[in-house]
């Protein structure tokens, strides 16, 4: 049976469509395979990248990126690019080191791999964290037939709203909508 994984990136590149996928511990042989050539092959490009915020936390990125892909299975073939993310965090005095692997089809440079892995996170921090803990999604049980894509849908229609109108604090703005209902209707866009 093929994994999830290998079934949706064949799906991407039938479409003629670039990837970049995290290979996590799920995926232990292509883990194992990342691992090793990024342990016996030179890396093509690297960068650096340090990010310091208000929150007592501060992380260092090094990232590696290896073209040496011609040990992997025929089932991975599309891979072109390992991307390696060594990175230590210090939040309020604690340090910790992960590395994590990523693989791709794209021939870019480690710089833009950086970009396009970190703009990933913020589409993750940005709609997704409000859908599930602002919204309660992950609480909801609606599971029949097309209510929870429309649901979604009508959560993200929200949050654009919301966006639209300025609101930064989204859990504040349902709030004070929720209590006044009327103002819902002076929001533009409405």
């Amino acid at each position: 049976m093929l994994c999830t994984l290998k079934k949706t990136l064949r799906k991407i590149i039938n479409k003629q469509h670039s990837f970049v996928a995290q290979v996590k511990s799920n995926q232990s042989e292509l883990l194992k395979w990342c691992q090793y050539n990024s342990s016996v092959s030179d890396s093509i490009d690297t960068f650096t990248t340090y990010d310091h915020n208000t929150h007592g936390r501060y992380e260092e990125r090094y990232i590696e990126i290896y073209d040496d892909v011609y040990q992997i299975e025929n089932e991975w073939s599309m891979v072109k690019r390992i991307i390696k993310i060594n990175a230590t965090v210090v939040k309020y005095g604690k340090v910790t080191h992960e590395t994590r692997y990523y693989i791709s089809n794209l021939k870019e440079n480690a710089a833009s791999f950086s970009h396009i892995i970190r703009s990933h996170w913020k589409i993750e921090n940005s709609l997704h964290y409000i859908k599930d803990v602002t919204f309660l999604e992950d609480f909801n049980r609606m599971r029949t037939k097309q209510i929870p894509q429309v649901m979604s849908l009508l959560r993200s229609m929200a949050i654009n709203l919301l966006n639209l109108n300025g609101f930064s604090n989204k859990a504040k703005a349902r709030k004070q909508l929720a209590w006044s209902a009327m103002d819902v209707f002076e929001l533009k866009g409405v």
